[in-house]
């Protein structure tokens, strides 16, 4: 299973080229920017990293197609592919965060139109684009002509949080990124995703699976907690009950959704005291939903994303946080090492 790392959407390109440079030696398989609305551009901020490396991949996590037309995100990828020789790559999905905050509508077919997506994605990538594309929810009315894009094709990944998703990304995506997933319930998930694999016109295309897991393994594990807590807002699907049931009570689960907005208000203000909710039930989730922990809980944590390999998952991505190079040491030095085969 190859380990990838997602960085912060406020870091200097500059930044992202020093971490990037670092985690190709380390191994690390590849580095995602975080795609936000009031940060740096996703796809301009892996450039300098592409210059300065020639083997760890790179793209962005994820672009709405609700926020960028697929015409224009193809675009997007395809000059960073030319530009990193055929490392590029690109996860789309809902944008549920930038389009809220932009006040864009988004269709009620979402899969059909992450799907459509997919497919200008992929026949642009292929210069097969040479004839208008009218779907039912994105149309590009002209032939395109991508031939000037030499470099090896980049690949395309969808992101999913349910199965109908995870089963339509299966069947027509490069890879499947699957949200912030915790392995006791991985199986079903990758159940649904080789459903749609096994309706693809190639069933033996290797089809990468990926996920989300946040990491907030310290020296200081009293900071660690801190800044998991602060996180956990955006955590298990945005702490849905569903989730929250596999390791909490119904009466812990009816306070965490009560006190939402204080776990929201934990992450805007950069505290991690979460009000009216116990820090002790908090840490619980931390250590439920993420790595969480100081350096002697490691051993721990690498078990647990084996299971993630045994159910079949090819990649795991990693976000990092607070010092993110720190953290990056940890992993290239206690991580890398135990998934290489």
């Amino acid at each position: 299973m190859d380990i990838d790392i997602i960085l912060e959407p406020d870091l200097h390109p500059d930044q992202i080229k020093e971490i990037g440079m670092e985690a190709e030696r380390y191994g690390v398989h590849g580095i995602w920017t975080s795609n936000y609305f009031a940060h740096w551009d996703p796809f301009l901020s892996l450039v300098p990293l592409a210059q300065a490396t020639s083997k760890i991949k790179l793209g962005p996590l994820a672009v709405s197609p609700f926020e960028m037309h697929p015409l224009k995100i193809v675009n997007a990828l395809l000059t960073l592919n030319e530009m990193s020789d055929g490392r590029a790559r690109v996860a789309v999905g809902a944008g549920e965060g930038n389009i809220t905050v932009m006040g864009l509508s988004t269709p009620k077919k979402i899969v059909l139109a992450i799907r459509e997506t997919i497919e200008i994605l992929t026949a642009a990538r292929d210069n097969s684009l040479n004839e208008i594309y009218d779907g039912e929810v994105f149309q590009v009315n002209v032939p395109c002509d991508f031939s000037w894009a030499k470099a090896n094709k980049p690949m395309i990944y969808g992101t999913a949080y349910k199965h109908m998703m995870m089963r339509m990304e299966g069947r027509v995506a490069d890879g499947v990124y699957i949200g912030c997933t915790p392995p006791e319930i991985i199986d079903s998930a990758i159940e649904n995703i080789n459903i749609g694999i096994s309706k693809r016109i190639n069933p033996d295309q290797k089809i990468h699976i990926n996920s989300f897991w946040a990491w907030h393994i310290k020296n200081n594990k009293e900071e660690a907690y801190r800044e998991s807590r602060r996180e956990l807002a955006w955590r298990a699907r945005k702490l849905d009950k569903e989730l929250l049931a596999i390791y909490c009570n119904p009466d812990e689960c009816d306070l965490i959704v009560e006190n939402y907005q204080a776990f929201v208000d934990a992450y805007f203000d950069r505290s991690g005291n979460v009000e009216n909710v116990p820090e002790e039930l908090c840490n619980r989730l931390c250590e439920s939903f993420t790595s969480t922990g100081g350096i002697g809980d490691i051993d721990r944590e690498i078990e647990r994303f084996k299971l993630f390999k045994t159910a079949g998952q090819t990649q795991l991505s990693i976000r990092l946080h607070d010092e993110p190079m720190e953290a990056l040491k940890i992993i290239g030095e206690r991580v890398i090492p135990a998934f290489r085969d």
